[in-house]
């Protein structure tokens, strides 16, 4: 799947499909034909009674082995708030973890650029905006200096810099020679490879190290930011995108969703006004902490959401699958992912019970930066 200009949305996503039908080996558990819709890139349309009037578009990137299915709840909220928003497949992605043996960061690049340059036509004004690894190429491309200009930048847990993968990047290009898998996992997610290749560490390490290149670049940031993370992110290093946001994205607009255990006071050295916090202690639902995967997922999601196929022990922590499911409902809490003990059995919180929080403020800060672009 390579990186072609974008002048038809509609052909591409049917090109799209003919890729993964013919390149994806399926989950047991899950209708094939299902899985290959679930993995493919879609343009919502603002719904029926939105004005006529100027046009507010969206692309949105997935992160490192997802897949566009992960913005399907924001999407849906949005088109209803009369924005349209479009999505992507990045190489490598959708298909089978071997697929991304021989993916590239440049054709990632030239995929978000081709598809914001083909937003950008359409629509009166562009947001770009992102998860994980697409939080970052995102974030590259709204800072770098070719293409039309965004409206503003939403990045929900980017990669701007991370936790545990950290120490490993600098090995990966080398690992590579060697084999070409880290960790070779069951593959239980319709959605998301579970494996992890070297190669994909290294495409993403050289995201990283760009984006970060483009931030450092410079002492003032005014493009539009909204940024969403979890304290609890096993992936991305909370402090550093905390430290950026304060210090370099300075346009009074911004705004900054984080989700944490509010019993435990925050730095005072990290004050902000802009940043609003959301409890992610939540006994009551047996949820210890939010995951990094669960930021962009409502409740009701089909996949994910409370009582979904994916719910329930999905990459349980120091118990294995077949122990995880044989405990009692009461049993089993919710967390981020940890390789370390925790006090009580755990599994991947799969879904946001405050997703109806974020998909607003995420609607209000592109309502108020079209509101500032008006004549």
């Amino acid at each position: 799947m390579s990186a072609e200009p974008v002048t038809d949305f509609d052909r591409y996503v049917e090109s799209v499909k003919a890729y993964v039908d013919t390149n994806l080996v399926p989950v047991e558990g899950f209708e094939r034909e299902q899985q290959v819709l679930w993995n493919l890139p879609y343009r919502l349309a603002p719904a029926a009674g939105c004005s006529p009037g100027d046009r507010t578009g969206l692309l949105l990137v997935h992160g490192l082995s997802d897949s566009p299915f992960v913005f399907r709840d924001l999407a849906r909220y949005l088109a209803d708030q009369c924005v349209e928003v479009r999505t992507l497949l990045l190489q490598g992605h959708g298909t089978r973890p071997g697929d991304m043996v021989t993916a590239s960061a440049d054709v990632w690049r030239d995929q978000v650029r081709n598809h914001f340059v083909a937003l950008s036509q359409d629509v009166d004004l562009a947001f770009i905006g992102g998860f994980s690894l697409g939080g970052a190429l995102a974030t590259e491309y709204a800072l770098s200096e070719t293409g039309p200009r965004p409206a503003g930048l939403i990045a929900v847990a980017p990669a701007w810099q991370l936790n545990g993968l950290r120490d490993y990047l600098w090995l990966a290009p080398i690992a590579d020679v060697f084999g070409d898998f880290v960790e070779k996992e069951p593959e239980l997610n319709p959605v998301k490879y579970e494996s992890f290749s070297f190669n994909a560490g290294s495409q993403i390490g050289d995201v990283i190290s760009s984006a970060q290149s483009r931030i450092r670049q410079y002492e003032s940031l005014e493009i539009p930011l909204f940024l969403a993370a979890t304290e609890a992110d096993s992936v991305i290093n909370l402090e550093y995108l905390v430290t950026q946001f304060r210090k370099r994205f300075t346009n009074p607009r911004n705004a900054m969703m984080t989700f944490r255990d509010t019993r435990k006071p925050w730095p005072d050295a990290q004050a902000d006004e802009r940043i609003r916090f959301l409890n992610s202690y939540l006994p009551d639902a047996n949820i210890l902490e939010f995951s990094h995967q669960s930021l962009l997922i409502a409740p009701d999601n089909e996949l994910y959401g409370l009582g979904a196929p994916l719910q329930r022990c999905l990459e349980p922590n120091n118990i294995s699958l077949e122990g995880c499911r044989e405990l009692p409902e009461q049993d089993l809490w919710f967390s981020a992912w940890h390789d370390t003990e925790r006090p009580v059995f755990t599994s991947r919180l799969t879904y946001n019970p405050w997703f109806d929080d974020l998909a607003q403020a995420i609607g209000s800060f592109i309502q108020a930066n079209e509101s500032s672009k008006a004549p």
